[in-house]
């Protein structure tokens, strides 16, 4: 908010808007989630959802290809970072660990893991919807020509980051 007069500036609505929309990607994904599963069975939704998340990932990834193809672990980092909504406010992303081959990139909040918790969802079912939306990062990364390990997830029981472990092939 703007100090001398109190109401939000630009930044600070376009932000709420942009909170709001991760807000409404979360219960859209829920929606989706519950209505397939009701209908096919949990595990064809959540193969279907995650198919179709991983290919949304593969196009977001053509951003990084270049330094994948480069072997530019740091640019992967700062593609990561400084591409983050909000200029990293959603996501608070970071880099926990950086090497010559290896990247392992953090995220120590997470708009749709926080919109399902106010939403009431169960713990059991964050954690399923966090690994359908976790496809996305995989597809990103996959589609660069990386690979990757998810360590750690938001939406896991006990879970307090999430931990992409990307490494070239």
């Amino acid at each position: 908010m703007s100090a001398a007069s109190g109401s939000p500036t630009p930044l600070d609505i376009a932000q709420a808007e942009t909170r709001a929309s991760f807000a409404n990607r979360a219960l859209v994904y829920l929606h989706l989630y519950q209505t397939l599963a009701e209908e096919l069975g949990p595990e064809q939704a959540i193969e279907l959802m995650r198919r179709a998340i991983y290919d949304r990932g593969v196009e977001i990834g053509e951003k990084y290809r270049e330094a994948a193809e480069e072997g530019d672990m740091e640019e992967i980092g700062a593609l990561f970072c400084d591409g983050s909504p909000c200029g990293g406010e959603l996501f608070e992303p970071g880099v926990e660990e950086l090497g010559t081959s290896r990247i392992v990139l953090r995220m120590t909040a997470c708009p749709l893991v926080e919109a399902w918790r106010e939403h009431g969802v169960p713990e059991y079912e964050i954690d399923v919807l966090c690994g359908i939306a976790a496809a996305v990062d995989e597809g990103t990364f996959e589609g660069a020509g990386l690979d990757i390990e998810i360590l750690e997830r938001l939406g896991q029981p006990d879970g307090e980051r999430c931990l992409l472990d990307i490494r070239l092939r």
